[in-house]
Formats: structure tokens, C-alpha cells, sequence
């Protein structure tokens, strides 16, 4: 098969030849990715409004979404449940980590990018059809692989990516119920599936061809920083970029680090703050709290730094296959203790509707809680804080759970949020009522 040929024939059908910049939205559903209930479960849903701009001489893109909240009761993290609307934006250029590789996954940006390197085809058959698969080595080495039909349209396009908990995750998206448009073909349906559940489902509504489109450069990338300061004899608060926040503990012959990472950057930050704060004695152990990208993501170098993971029992099949875990790590199903005579750290399991595995970190002396999700503090209003006289599902959990361990809290220190708190705050979100929408359940510690 002539590949040149077939690519012109493809870019004919799509009129990607005079496309330069495109503008196009819907409405359906977004999933945040690595936010799920459960160890390889589905993310959570929630409704979208969707606009994205491209240059696809620039390579590149931005994506405004806006999200509302879609399950009841609700189940995962994506900073639910939200009482109101949220709008982000997203930018990928050639300065981003993924950079103009989102440009790709577009049927007329993948044309483009086939066109310029060493594509190579071959056909398969699938639902009784055969298809001719394109594949082309993209930006940054990753791997692409487009599905073209016998219309030249294409129905899918493949890549894989590194993800530090999942591993090599494929990243697919499906193109369907192509329609004319102002001199080009555009595909009025799009469906995007990570790790093998969907992320996005969108049906397009308006497509706008060589329109003008502002997209600005991203902000430049945060240096990894984790900047300790004392809470308590041998205790320490880790803030820093980016988030979530850590916390030390000093043991008598060694240290512990409670609260995960966002990337390795921030873990390799937190260790090497950690081994300054308490030099001369080696970091045991890492508590991560549970499995969610954002608390996860770091993991690698804690296990590459010899120290032991503490986690909950549920993540024993996600983090094995990819090696985040070693022999020797610490299955938590309800509680563990540490204990050398001069301190005491209680871990305990939360049931709650964020993460099924969720850990939190007590320490009796101090009585200090260091919890993540379940409760923040930035000090603002947030979309996730609920209206007068209702109460979180979530904040109500960690409040039963705290009564029913029976454990007497000052202060607690969130990962999310910006310092250590007096246990009042919780204690005042729970002053609500019952009738919220999302079955919260009122209570007071």
C-alpha cells in the first residue's frame, strides 16, 4: 500500500490541506482521571460544557471545561461533591510535558503529524471490516497509531504513555458521525478512554473552521520544592510545590513521612527536607494515604530510597504490577501501630465515599490528625464547601469515624490545605442538617 497516497487521500477527506486553526464545543461527560472510588474502577462523572481552540501550525491547544456534578451519592475524588459549577483550562504546547502530542490525537492534527514523519500502514480486521492502521513515531517518541476506514476518515487514534502508578496506559480516542462543515469533514462525536475507562464523552454542537483563536503560553513549570516547619516536638508540617502537603514524624531511631506526592520531584523534595530536619536517622517508613494520581504519583522514589510503604490492603494489585511495591511493604486493612516507647502513631482506615483505602495519621500525645481529602482547609470558598445547613458526605464520614475511634483531636493537618487547623473547623461544618441533595449526614465530634 502506498502510504504517501493513502495519507493525502485521508487529509483530502478531512480537508485538513487548509486548516490551520480550528474552534469547536459540546456538552456530555468529563472523568477525572486517577480519581476513582476504588483500585481499578471507573472515575468519577461529572457533566461538562467543552470549548477547544487549536493552531495546528503552532501546535497548539487549549481546552476550557466546565463541570457540574453528576453522581449521587458521590464516589471518588475530582474534588466532590461540587455544590458549584467548576471551569478549567487546560494548554498544551511544545513547552508542556505531553506538549503538541494532544494536537495528534486530533483526526486532522494526526494527518499532519503522519504526513511528517515515517508513517507506516497496515491493515486489520475488526467488526467484520478491515481497517488500515496508520502508526508514526510522534512528539517526544510516543507511538501513534490511526485507524482509517474505507470512507479515508479515521475512527480511532492510539497512544501510550508512561503513567507512574498504572504504568505503560493506553490512551484512546474514537472519532464517530463525521459531518461536513464550512469545507471540512469533523467528527460530531468523541469518546476518550485512559487505563481502559472512558475520560471524555462529548457530542459536538459547533464547529468553527480557520477561526480565530488566542492561546496563550502556559504558566512556566513550578520547581519541586517541600519547605518543613515544626508543629509539635519532633513533628513537622511539609508545604511546598506542588501540592499535596506532607508530614514528618520523628521516631526515636527513625523517621516517617506521612502523605504521598504528586510527582517524584515533590517525594524526592519531602525526602531530602525530611533527612535535613531529623539528620542521623534513616526515614523507616512512607504512609501513603491512598491511591489517587495526586497522592500517588511519588511513590517511586520512596521505594527507590529504601523506605517501607504503608498503604491500605486494597492497593496491593495496583501497585505491585508496576513495582511500587516491595516485600516488605505494610498491608494495612484496619489499623497499624508504630510504637518505640517514645512515640506512638496510630494509622487508621476511614470508610468514606472519596477512596475506599483511605489511611489517616493519628498521634495521641500530640492529638494531632493528619487526614487528606476528606477534609481541606484553603482558608476560601471552594466548590466542593457546602451551602448553610448542609453537611459533605465526606466531611460527615471522617467526623463518624473519629467518634467511633474515640479519639480526641485538637488539631488536624490536611494535605490539602495551608497550614495546621484547630479541630473547631471540622467541628463547624458538621453544624449542618440533613437535607442535602447528596445524602451528607449532619453529626459533631
Amino acid at each position: 500500500m502506498n502510504t504517501a497516497l493513502l495519507l493525502m487521500q485521508v487529509a483530502a477527506a478531512l480537508g485538513a490541506g487548509d486548516l490551520h486553526t480550528i474552534q469547536y464545543s459540546g456538552s456530555g461527560f468529563t472523568y477525572v482521571f486517577g480519581q476513582s472510588y476504588q483500585p481499578g474502577g471507573a472515575y468519577p462523572k461529572f457533566r461538562l460544557t467543552y470549548t477547544r481552540a487549536i493552531d495546528f501550525d503552532a501546535r497548539a491547544s487549549r481546552e476550557q471545561v466546565t463541570r457540574t456534578q453528576f453522581e449521587e451519592p458521590p464516589r471518588g475524588g475530582g474534588n466532590q461533591p461540587l455544590y458549584r459549577e467548576v471551569t478549567g483550562a487546560t494548554l498544551s504546547t511544545d513547552a508542556t510535558p505531553w506538549g503538541a502530542g494532544t494536537v495528534t490525537l486530533t483526526p486532522h492534527g494526526f494527518v499532519n503529524a503522519a504526513l511528517a514523519n515515517a508513517a507506516t500502514v497496515r491493515t486489520v480486521r475488526t467488526g467484520g471490516r478491515t481497517l488500515t492502521v496508520v502508526s508514526f513515531t510522534g512528539h517526544r517518541g510516543f507511538k501513534v497509531e490511526g485507524y482509517v476506514n474505507a470512507q479515508h476518515l479515521i475512527e480511532r487514534i492510539d497512544t501510550w504513555v508512561q503513567n507512574p502508578i498504572l504504568g505503560e496506559t493506553r490512551i484512546e480516542t474514537t472519532y464517530a458521525d463525521y459531518r461536513p462543515v464550512a469545507g471540512i469533514t469533523f467528527p460530531m462525536r468523541i469518546v476518550q478512554r485512559q487505563g481502559g475507562f472512558p475520560t471524555l464523552e462529548l457530542t459536538v454542537s459547533d464547529v468553527r473552521p480557520n477561526a480565530t483563536v488566542d492561546i496563550p503560553a502556559p504558566a512556566p513549570a513550578v520547581p519541586a520544592r517541600a519547605e518543613g516547619h515544626r508543629i509539635a516536638d519532633g513533628v513537622w508540617y511539609l508545604t511546598g510545590a506542588p501540592e499535596p502537603n506532607s508530614q514528618l514524624v520523628e521516631m526515636r531511631d527513625y523517621a516517617v513521612l506521612i502523605e504521598s506526592s504528586i510527582s517524584e520531584a515533590r517525594a524526592a523534595a519531602n525526602i531530602a527536607e525530611a533527612r535535613r530536619l531529623v539528620p542521623g536517622k534513616p526515614i523507616r517508613y512512607h504512609v501513603n494515604s491512598h491511591h489517587h494520581a495526586d497522592h500517588a504519583g511519588g511513590l517511586r522514589a520512596y521505594v527507590s530510597a529504601g523506605i517501607t510503604l504503608v498503604t491500605h490492603e486494597m492497593n496491593r494489585r495496583l501497585y505491585e504490577r508496576p513495582g511500587l511495591a516491595t516485600a516488605g511493604t505494610v498491608w494495612v486493612k484496619d489499623r497499624y501501630v508504630l510504637d518505640d516507647g517514645s512515640r506512638r502513631l496510630e494509622i487508621h482506615h476511614v470508610p468514606n465515599g472519596h477512596a475506599a483505602n483511605l489511611l489517616m495519621s493519628y498521634l495521641p500525645r500530640e492529638r494531632l490528625l493528619m487526614v487528606t481529602d476528606v477534609f481541606n482547609d484553603f482558608g476560601e470558598p471552594r466548590p466542593n464547601d457546602p451551602p448553610p445547613g448542609l453537611v459533605s458526605p465526606y466531611y460527615a464520614a471522617l467526623g463518624e469515624r473519629i467518634r467511633a475511634l474515640k479519639l480526641d483531636v485538637e488539631r488536624i493537618a490536611p494535605s490539602h490545605g495551608r497550614d495546621v487547623v484547630p479541630a473547631e473547623r471540622l467541628r463547624k461544618a458538621l453544624e449542618g442538617t440533613v437535607q442535602s441533595p447528596l445524602r451528607g449526614r449532619s453529626g459533631s465530634l
